[in-house]
Protein backbone atom coordinates (compact mmCIF):
# COMPACT_ATOMS: atom_id res chain seq x y z
CA UNK A 1 0.00 0.00 0.00
CA UNK A 2 1.74 3.10 -1.41
CA UNK A 3 1.46 6.90 -0.95
CA UNK A 4 1.36 8.96 -4.05
CA UNK A 5 4.14 10.89 -4.95
CA UNK A 6 4.12 14.55 -3.77
CA UNK A 7 1.61 16.81 -5.86
CA UNK A 8 1.19 20.59 -6.41
CA UNK A 9 -1.26 20.09 -3.53
CA UNK A 10 1.02 18.90 -0.85
CA UNK A 11 3.22 21.74 -2.13
CA UNK A 12 1.10 24.68 -1.91
CA UNK A 13 -0.44 23.40 1.01
CA UNK A 14 -4.20 22.67 -0.50
CA UNK A 15 -6.09 20.41 0.66
CA UNK A 16 -6.75 18.04 -2.43
CA UNK A 17 -9.40 15.78 -1.44
CA UNK A 18 -10.55 13.97 -4.92
CA UNK A 19 -9.66 16.69 -6.87
CA UNK A 20 -6.88 16.49 -9.09
CA UNK A 21 -3.66 18.19 -9.17
CA UNK A 22 0.20 17.00 -11.14
CA UNK A 23 2.90 15.50 -9.41
CA UNK A 24 6.37 18.58 -8.78
CA UNK A 25 9.57 17.89 -10.12
CA UNK A 26 10.08 16.33 -6.11
CA UNK A 27 7.12 14.19 -6.75
CA UNK A 28 8.79 12.79 -10.08
CA UNK A 29 12.44 12.37 -8.28
CA UNK A 30 10.10 10.10 -5.63
CA UNK A 31 8.90 8.22 -8.49
CA UNK A 32 12.29 7.26 -9.96
CA UNK A 33 13.43 6.15 -6.26
CA UNK A 34 10.29 4.46 -5.99
CA UNK A 35 10.67 2.59 -9.32
CA UNK A 36 14.68 1.54 -7.97
CA UNK A 37 13.08 0.51 -4.54
CA UNK A 38 10.59 -1.71 -6.13
CA UNK A 39 12.98 -3.13 -8.75
CA UNK A 40 13.86 -6.65 -7.66
CA UNK A 41 10.74 -6.90 -5.53
CA UNK A 42 8.31 -9.20 -7.85
CA UNK A 43 4.53 -7.67 -8.33
CA UNK A 44 1.89 -9.16 -10.36
CA UNK A 45 -0.97 -6.49 -10.17
CA UNK A 46 -0.47 -2.36 -9.82
CA UNK A 47 -3.73 -0.73 -8.75
CA UNK A 48 -3.98 3.15 -8.21
CA UNK A 49 -7.13 5.10 -7.39
CA UNK A 50 -8.43 7.05 -10.51
CA UNK A 51 -6.86 10.05 -9.45
CA UNK A 52 -3.61 11.65 -11.80
CA UNK A 53 -1.58 12.06 -8.66
CA UNK A 54 -1.58 7.83 -7.99
CA UNK A 55 -1.76 6.71 -11.49
CA UNK A 56 1.42 8.58 -12.14
CA UNK A 57 3.36 7.48 -9.36
CA UNK A 58 1.98 3.92 -9.95
CA UNK A 59 3.77 4.45 -13.23
CA UNK A 60 7.37 3.34 -10.84
CA UNK A 61 5.58 -0.17 -10.78
CA UNK A 62 3.66 -0.61 -13.85
CA UNK A 63 5.68 0.46 -16.60
CA UNK A 64 8.99 -0.67 -15.91
CA UNK A 65 7.33 -4.35 -14.94
CA UNK A 66 5.41 -4.14 -18.26
CA UNK A 67 1.83 -4.42 -16.43
CA UNK A 68 -1.73 -3.01 -16.80
CA UNK A 69 -2.60 0.04 -14.33
CA UNK A 70 -5.75 -0.77 -12.67
CA UNK A 71 -7.64 2.05 -11.43
CA UNK A 72 -10.13 1.89 -8.75
CA UNK A 73 -12.43 4.95 -8.08
CA UNK A 74 -12.84 3.21 -3.99
CA UNK A 75 -9.04 3.81 -3.42
CA UNK A 76 -9.59 7.53 -3.49
CA UNK A 77 -8.84 10.12 -0.96
CA UNK A 78 -11.68 10.98 1.36
CA UNK A 79 -13.68 13.50 0.24
CA UNK A 80 -13.39 16.39 1.93
CA UNK A 81 -16.84 18.22 1.09
CA UNK A 82 -16.29 22.24 1.22
CA UNK A 83 -12.66 22.27 2.08
CA UNK A 84 -11.93 20.35 -1.08
CA UNK A 85 -9.30 22.07 -3.47
CA UNK A 86 -9.00 24.79 -0.34
CA UNK A 87 -6.03 26.13 0.68
CA UNK A 88 -5.12 25.23 4.04
CA UNK A 89 -4.74 28.40 5.18
CA UNK A 90 -8.19 29.49 4.10
CA UNK A 91 -9.48 26.76 6.50
CA UNK A 92 -7.34 27.66 9.24
CA UNK A 93 -8.80 31.61 9.11
CA UNK A 94 -13.13 29.98 8.22
CA UNK A 95 -13.16 27.09 10.06
CA UNK A 96 -9.74 26.62 13.04
CA UNK A 97 -11.67 24.29 15.62
CA UNK A 98 -12.27 21.91 12.75
CA UNK A 99 -8.88 22.08 10.93
CA UNK A 100 -7.64 20.98 14.80
CA UNK A 101 -9.68 18.29 14.77
CA UNK A 102 -9.04 17.01 11.48
CA UNK A 103 -4.95 17.18 12.41
CA UNK A 104 -5.13 16.04 16.11
CA UNK A 105 -8.76 14.77 17.04
CA UNK A 106 -9.73 13.40 13.55
CA UNK A 107 -12.64 11.95 14.94
CA UNK A 108 -14.65 14.68 15.80
CA UNK A 109 -13.48 16.10 12.15
CA UNK A 110 -16.67 17.03 10.01
CA UNK A 111 -17.56 19.90 7.39
CA UNK A 112 -20.45 19.87 5.27
CA UNK A 113 -20.42 17.34 2.57
CA UNK A 114 -17.57 15.41 3.68
CA UNK A 115 -16.99 11.65 3.27
CA UNK A 116 -17.49 10.13 6.83
CA UNK A 117 -14.26 8.28 8.34
CA UNK A 118 -16.12 4.91 8.42
CA UNK A 119 -17.35 5.30 4.95
CA UNK A 120 -13.33 6.06 3.77
CA UNK A 121 -12.45 2.92 6.01
CA UNK A 122 -15.21 0.66 4.87
CA UNK A 123 -14.46 1.69 0.70
CA UNK A 124 -10.70 0.79 1.45
CA UNK A 125 -10.85 -2.12 3.05
CA UNK A 126 -13.61 -4.18 0.75
CA UNK A 127 -11.14 -2.89 -2.59
CA UNK A 128 -7.99 -4.05 -0.60
CA UNK A 129 -10.07 -7.76 0.56
CA UNK A 130 -11.37 -8.06 -3.41
CA UNK A 131 -7.88 -6.69 -4.98
CA UNK A 132 -6.19 -9.46 -2.22
CA UNK A 133 -9.03 -12.20 -3.47
CA UNK A 134 -8.11 -11.35 -6.87
CA UNK A 135 -4.06 -11.73 -6.55
CA UNK A 136 -4.21 -14.51 -4.25
CA UNK A 137 -0.98 -15.92 -3.78
CA UNK A 138 0.46 -13.09 -5.47
CA UNK A 139 1.98 -9.24 -4.88
CA UNK A 140 -0.60 -6.47 -5.75
CA UNK A 141 1.19 -2.82 -5.80
CA UNK A 142 -1.28 -0.48 -4.35
CA UNK A 143 -1.28 3.11 -4.52
CA UNK A 144 -3.43 5.22 -2.42
CA UNK A 145 -3.62 8.56 -0.98
CA UNK A 146 -2.50 9.77 2.67
CA UNK A 147 -5.60 10.06 5.10
CA UNK A 148 -7.18 7.56 3.31
CA UNK A 149 -4.12 5.06 3.77
CA UNK A 150 -3.80 6.30 7.44
CA UNK A 151 -7.69 4.91 8.27
CA UNK A 152 -7.17 1.85 6.65
CA UNK A 153 -3.95 1.10 8.83
CA UNK A 154 -5.57 2.00 11.82
CA UNK A 155 -8.79 -0.39 10.88
CA UNK A 156 -6.59 -3.48 10.47
CA UNK A 157 -4.54 -2.82 13.47
CA UNK A 158 -7.65 -1.80 15.77
CA UNK A 159 -6.40 1.69 16.31
CA UNK A 160 -10.15 3.33 17.22
CA UNK A 161 -10.96 6.22 15.55
CA UNK A 162 -10.09 8.63 19.15
CA UNK A 163 -6.66 7.47 18.67
CA UNK A 164 -6.06 8.35 15.23
CA UNK A 165 -4.36 11.92 16.02
CA UNK A 166 -1.49 9.95 18.03
CA UNK A 167 -0.95 7.77 14.71
CA UNK A 168 1.68 8.53 12.27
CA UNK A 169 0.40 10.08 9.05
CA UNK A 170 3.53 8.49 6.21
CA UNK A 171 5.13 10.99 3.91
CA UNK A 172 5.01 10.58 0.18
CA UNK A 173 5.45 7.97 -1.22
CA UNK A 174 5.67 5.38 2.58
CA UNK A 175 5.19 2.04 1.87
CA UNK A 176 3.08 -0.13 3.72
CA UNK A 177 3.42 -3.92 3.77
CA UNK A 178 0.33 -5.87 3.92
CA UNK A 179 -0.58 -9.58 4.14
CA UNK A 180 -3.73 -11.03 3.30
CA UNK A 181 -5.11 -14.54 4.35
CA UNK A 182 -8.55 -15.60 3.69
CA UNK A 183 -10.34 -12.15 3.68
CA UNK A 184 -8.14 -10.49 7.10
CA UNK A 185 -5.57 -8.33 6.49
CA UNK A 186 -2.47 -7.60 8.77
CA UNK A 187 0.15 -4.62 8.64
CA UNK A 188 4.00 -6.27 8.48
Amino acid sequence: LVRHAEAEGNLYRIAQGQANSLLTDRGWRQVRALSRRFADIPVDAVYASDLYRTCATASAVYRPKGLPLRRRRDLREIHMGAWEHKCWGQIAREDPEQLENFTHRLHLWHTEGAETLRAVQERMLSALREIAADNDGGTAAVFSHGCAIRLTLAAIQDIPLEELGRTPTGPNTAVSLLRAEGGRLEVV
